[in-house]
């Protein structure tokens, strides 16, 4: 063999394996070829031998099964990060009010006075006192610290009496637009704080994480995510600043995970007119940047969720008929930021939980799709718990996508069955009906919503069944596993515009694979929300191994 031939060769060799393309005929290879950090063939191990060289690095897969490189359609990077140094607050392992109250305790004896404790994921459906926390249960865990617990969700949040005290919330102070300050019978607020209007008067007194610290949570959670076999992400709704961080953090060569940036349009702080003038003078536009990093474009959120009753229904929660949720933005603000992302060339992807806030968003759509067309541009609804027959048409036409996330059924499903009822419930996050319909649907965590590990996530699509009691919720909705695996890889990386460079296993496209140590087509159902990742590879680089 010649230098010149020798240096043709591949860089990299799997084989011995079962290889899922997730090419267009779901193809089962059982072996692959890398160079330069490229899918360079795939075939079996007797044709992939032929690209071996005298530098070729030899992975014996001993019957091990590879899959794409996994993709979350929609989580928070920066804020996973931040959440792996606080408080965990869920359940496991916090089981009650109490070892909350502890919890807290114990963090208030290595704090300084005066510095803010902060933790995140208790969920009232899973504690044994079967309720919110509130101020009084945490005032004398740490009488001299602040303290800030957001709910899993991400849009309820419960702070002492110490926090509201430096904010200034009292019984006099009026219930913002879009937000609610629960009060008690006697209009005392209980520490708990619903939605960002509501939120933002207690949570502006928190030190902002500065860059070096936004960087460290990125490194932080990009570590975490390779373990996993995450190898591409969509960060949903982060300031320009974060963005900064994470430049900072790929120039210095500690990004494993390709991440698709999206702009918070803010729903506080500025007006629908300076919102929309600042994201009409954002720089980037969809595609800007490279395969590692680059701008996705504009996330909007205009509701909260099912667990914590603010996501917008069309009909009252479960023996709560006064309570249909929360819009968190008037109508005509929405439309104007909306506008404002399509007019900027940014796709725009909209937080709508509830059957009524999907109804608001797509209707914006078609709005805005009448200034400049947006058909083809891969407009996303995300969570879109309750879809209507006439969403489906309208997804249809205008190339809508749907970012949803299985692990709710899974992590949030108590909640979610005893908020909306058994019937209801059946039709929470349809997949089956989306992809029957034609609609391009992606699976994610919305991570630190629900944990971030992806088995968990793709195994409930299959099984929607919940973790306390085993509730199953919509068997008409269950997906095959071969779909299931699509929504993780070439359907995700659709959403980003880049299902032609990944989410498949093919020639030309990324070396982004993942090495498990099960069959995830055969094994028995449970088993596979258990699976762990040997290795992950990322552009040909082994950034994760077992």
């Amino acid at each position: 063999m010649t230098e010149t031939q020798d240096h043709a060769m591949a860089d990299q060799l799997l084989i011995n394996g079962k290889i899922v393309t997730v090419d267009p005929e779901f193809s089962i290879l059982e072996a692959v070829a890398v160079k330069d950090g490229k899918i360079l063939a795939v075939g079996t191990t007797s044709e992939m031998k032929t690209w071996k060289g005298s530098g070729t690095e030899m992975i014996d897969l001993a019957g091990k099964m590879v899959l794409p490189g996994l993709i979350d359609s929609h989580l928070h990077m920066v804020g996973t990060g931040i959440a792996l140094s606080q408080i965990n607050c869920r359940t496991p392992p916090i089981k009650s009010i109490s070892d909350l109250a502890d919890a807290v305790r114990e963090k208030a004896s290595d704090v300084k006075p005066g510095e803010w404790i902060l933790g995140r994921g208790w969920d009232q459906a899973k504690l044994s006192d079967h309720r919110d926390p509130n101020r009084w249960d945490l005032d004398e865990t740490s009488p001299e610290n602040p303290v800030w617990l957001t709910r899993t969700c991400g849009h309820i949040s419960v702070v002492n009496s110490r926090a509201l005290e430096i904010a200034g919330v009292s019984k006099d102070t009026p219930q913002p637009v879009g937000g609610h300050i629960v009060k008690d019978e006697n209009g005392e607020p209980t520490g708990l704080l619903q939605e960002g209007p509501a939120m933002d008067p207690v949570r502006q007194h928190i030190p902002p994480q500065d860059l070096e610290q936004t960087a460290e949570a990125i490194k932080l959670a990009s570590n975490a995510f390779s373990e996993v076999g995450i190898t591409g992400v969509i960060e949903a709704g982060i300031e320009p600043l974060d963005m900064r961080a994470y430049q900072k953090v790929a120039t210095e060569g500690k990004l494993t995970v390709r991440v698709n940036m999206m702009l918070r349009g803010r729903v506080t702080g500025e007006s629908a007119e300076e919102s929309a003038a600042r994201i009409m003078g954002f720089p980037m536009t969809t595609g800007y940047g490279d395969d590692l990093l680059r701008f996705l474009g504009l996330k909007l959120l205009i509701d909260g969720g099912v667990g914590g009753r603010t996501a917008l229904l069309r009909e009252p929660y479960e023996d709560d008929p006064d309570n249909c949720g929360i819009l968190t933005m008037p109508e005509e603000d929405l439309q104007k930021r909306v506008d404002a992302g399509n007019l900027a060339g940014m796709m725009v992807g909209v937080h709508c939980a509830g059957g009524k806030a999907m109804d608001i968003v797509l209707n914006a759509f078609e709005e805005t799709d009448k200034l400049k067309p947006i058909k083809g541009r891969r407009f996303a609804i995300i969570h879109a718990y309750q879809p209507t027959e006439q969403n489906f048409e309208t997804c249809r036409r205008l190339g809508i996508t749907v970012a949803s996330q299985p692990s709710f059924l899974y992590y949030l499903g108590e909640s979610y069955y005893e908020n909306v009822g058994h019937e209801r419930s059946e039709w929470l996050k349809p997949h089956r009906a989306w992809i029957d319909n034609g609609i391009i649907v992606a699976s994610g965590t919305d991570s630190p919503v629900t944990p971030y590990p992806p088995f968990p996530s793709l195994w409930a699509s299959i099984a929607r069944r919940t973790e306390v009691n085993n509730v199953q919720m919509g068997t008409e909705q269950c997906i095959t596993r071969e779909e299931a695996i699509r929504l993780y890889t070439i359907n995700g990386a659709y959403h980003t515009f880049e299902e032609t460079i990944k989410g498949s296993i093919e020639p030309g496209k990324h070396a982004d694979m993942i090495v498990v140590d099960r069959d995830i087509l055969t094994c028995p159902l449970d088993d596979i929300k258990e699976t762990k990742v040997l290795r992950t590879i990322l552009g040909g680089k082994t950034v994760y191994e077992a």
